[in-house]
């Protein structure tokens, strides 16, 4: 799908984007969700962005907590705190963020980790609702976005990563 240019396009994407990713899971057994990834350090198979994530559950909770990230950012630019969207420690490697992230969650389980998921994700569609047209396309329409817009954000930590999970899972069943 294209990028979206209109809020409600982007709505329908982070639904639609969230269902495909319900999909997938609905269509796995328990052994395939709770197996660990068999290309988990590999980021030719699972991307960069994956490398922690060692099992379905890292993968749910990876998304979990960078929508806790989006959603930080959020109430942090209408408190008019305008920060940047990763805490400073962060900024120049987040590889080092996601791997905290996952280990912080090694006793959630993958059902609490697919209800932290569809909270957050919930939460997604609330807040990026509740931004006019001009406020999530408005390039730089809040300093702390710099050049890219506060619809780019919401992206990323839906539409983009829910695609991107997906196709994990479809490739850790092949694995199988």
């Amino acid at each position: 799908m294209a990028n979206p240019k209109t809020k409600q396009e982007l709505l329908t994407a982070m639904a639609d984007g969230y269902a495909k990713l319900n999909e997938q899971i609905s269509k796995m057994t328990v052994v395939e969700l709770e197996t660990p990834f068999q290309f988990a350090s590999d980021p030719k198979k699972c991307g960069a962005r994956w490398i922690y994530d060692q099992c379905p559950r890292d993968l749910l909770i990876h998304l979990y907590e960078w929508q806790v990230l989006m959603r930080d950012f959020v109430n942090n630019i209408r408190k008019g705190q305008q920060r940047d969207y990763l805490p400073d420690e962060y900024r120049k490697n987040y590889h080092e963020m996601d791997r905290m992230l996952v280990e912080k969650h090694q006793q959630t389980s993958f059902s609490q980790a697919q209800q932290l998921l569809s909270q957050t994700h919930e939460e997604m569609i609330q807040l990026a609702d509740s931004f006019t047209e001009e406020e999530l396309f408005g390039k730089g329409y809040y300093r702390c976005t710099y050049t890219t817009t506060m619809a780019a954000y919401f992206a990323s930590v839906t539409i983009s990563p829910y695609g991107q999970a997906t196709k994990l899972l479809k490739t850790h069943i092949k694995s199988l």
